[in-house]
Parts: structure tokens; sequence; C-alpha cells
């Protein structure tokens, strides 16, 4: 694969973070170049993994791939320093598990060439499901795809961002010098750093989704019951978001104060429910307060606010 870029052709730098990653990355890796874009460069971020991934991408690629190391951080510290020492104008996303379908970055640098004023172009995706064994069937095909724009998910998005993270970061494909402009992503989030990111993205620029499938996100059988978190990073990230820049986006459309109230209740249900069920009763009360002070009158976040201080009762004494 050609690393001379041109005006037709200018390079696309693809950013992998990895961890723990060797029994998928190859076939990740193998998903960028393969594509039919000439003019790629793929730089594996080790994030301090344990299991020989960067030893097994240097002996299986060589110089097609450029390894990097860091002390485990995160995925964001990992996807940042892949961003310092990109050497494209444009800049992608793929995880370790994950896989690019035939043709994603061909269609995404045509689309930012025929649209200079657009600085982040993404797609659709594919959940990939795997068996309770940890096995992956063959990827399901991709349905529903047709040449143009999803228009309701185009332009300025702030406005959509704010009631979900619209933006998968292993469809996107963005001009360096936008997440120049935002300062990269936010390494002290562990989740949520990609809606983080969006969010100051698109008071920047434009941004457009193409209605065509561009990727596989693979779903581990043993990820699908979450790790309860203490920190409601998405609710964070939000509520600092609505703190600095409000309601609007950049072309003056706003969204409704009450649909942005029931979206951060839910945002601190969904905590405090998760915690109540899986995780820690306290933060599951702290969690259902904080969502009966966006809306008051709901009767469930009252109900469970109620359970979860009977049942930190009930845990302290078991300790006591």
């Amino acid at each position: 694969m050609s690393l001379m870029p041109s005006t037709e052709f200018p390079l696309v730098s693809v950013v992998m973070p990895a961890y723990n990653a060797r029994p998928y990355i190859e076939q990740a890796i193998r998903s960028i170049l393969d594509q039919d874009y000439p003019c790629i460069e793929v730089l594996v971020v080790d994030d301090g993994s344990r299991d020989g991934t960067p030893e097994a991408v240097e002996a299986i690629f060589g110089d097609q791939v450029r390894v990097l190391r860091q002390k485990n951080g995160g995925p964001a510290a990992a996807r940042n320093l892949g961003i310092r020492n990109a050497r494209g104008s444009l800049l992608a996303f793929l995880d370790a598990d994950d896989l690019w379908l035939p043709g994603k970055l061909a269609a995404q640098v045509r689309h930012l060439q025929a649209h200079p004023d657009v600085g982040l172009v993404y797609g659709k995706f594919v959940r990939w499901e795997g068996a309770a064994d940890g096995s992956f069937a063959p990827p399901p095909p991709p349905v529903g795809d047709a040449p143009g724009l999803v228009a309701e998910h185009s332009g300025w998005i702030y406005r959509e961002l704010l009631f979900d993270n619209i933006v998968h970061i292993i469809t996107a494909l963005v001009r360096k010098p936008v997440l120049e402009s935002v300062g990269g992503l936010d390494e002290r989030l562990r989740t949520g750093e990609d809606y983080d990111l969006w969010l100051r993205v698109s008071r920047q620029t434009r941004a457009d989704k193409l209605n065509q499938t561009l990727a596989y996100y693979r779903v581990h059988a043993q990820s699908t019951t979450q790790v309860p978190r203490p920190v409601n990073n998405e609710y964070q990230v939000l509520r600092r978001t609505l703190e600095q820049h409000g309601l609007a986006g950049p072309d003056g459309a706003a969204a409704s104060a009450g649909a942005v109230r029931q979206r951060l209740f839910q945002l601190c249900f969904s905590h405090g429910y998760f915690h109540y069920w899986h995780g820690d009763p306290a933060v599951a009360r702290a969690a259902f307060r904080e969502a009966m002070g966006h809306q008051g009158l709901k009767p469930k976040a009252w109900v469970y606010w109620l359970l979860a201080w009977g049942r930190s009762l009930k845990k302290g004494k078991a300790h006591a």
C-alpha cells in the first residue's frame, strides 16, 4: 500500500488502541490494509498489553504497521498518542477487535474532498454478537444501505448529540486540524471520552453521516453484563457541555429544554438502576436523587431512591 499522498489520495492515518487484543487484532488490521484506498498508515498503540499483542503485530505485519507503546492509560490516552504521531491529514479510528467493511475509506475520502466545509464524516455500523463460548460466527450482512446521507444526523449535529452519541468512533473519518483545534480526547475519562470528543467537534464543524454500513462492532458475550462504575461519565460529559454551550448549536438550532431534562433524568436513573441491581446501593441512591433534581415528579425515581436507601442500610448492618 502506497504512502505517497497526493491531492487525489491524501494520507489517512488509522489509529488503533490495543490492550490484550491478540486474538482479534490481526483480523482488525487486515480489514484496514484490504481497503481499496491506496494511501494509509496504520498506527497500533499498545496500551500496556501483557499477552504479547505488540510483538505479534510486528511479527505478522512488519513495516506495514507502526507500533507505539505506552503504559496502561486507557483508550483516550492511546488514541491521543496515535494522533500526535500521525502523519496523515485525515484520521480514522478502529478498535483492535472490530472490523471495517470494504470501501469504507474510499467513500469517506471522496465525501470530504467534495465537501470542504465538512470536517467529520461517519456512517452506520452493525453489532456483531459473540456466542456464549466466546466464538463468533461470520458477521451479519448490512441491510438498508443506500446512496446519500442520513439527513437527520448530518450538518451541524450538536443538537442531536445532546440526546445520543450518534457518532461511533470506529466509523469516523475526521480532518486532523479539527482534532487539533479541540485538543484531542479527554484522558481523564475512561468511558464517555468519545462522546465528549464529538460534542466538542460538533461546535467546530459540520459532520455528515453516510447512509452506508462502514464497520462491524464486536460484542463479546462476557461483556454483555457491564461492570458498574461509580462515576456516570456520560451524564457528567453532558452536564459540562450544557454548562459551557447551552441548548443551541453553532447553527442556532436549539434543543427543547424539557427534552434535555428528560435525557438528564434518564441518564441518572439508568445509572442508579444498574447500581441498584448490580453495584453499590449508595451510588444508586445518589443517582436517583440526582434524577429527581431533573424531574422531581417521576414516581419511579422516588420509589427506587427509597429502595436503595433501605438496601444501603441493610448493607451497612451486614458489615457492622
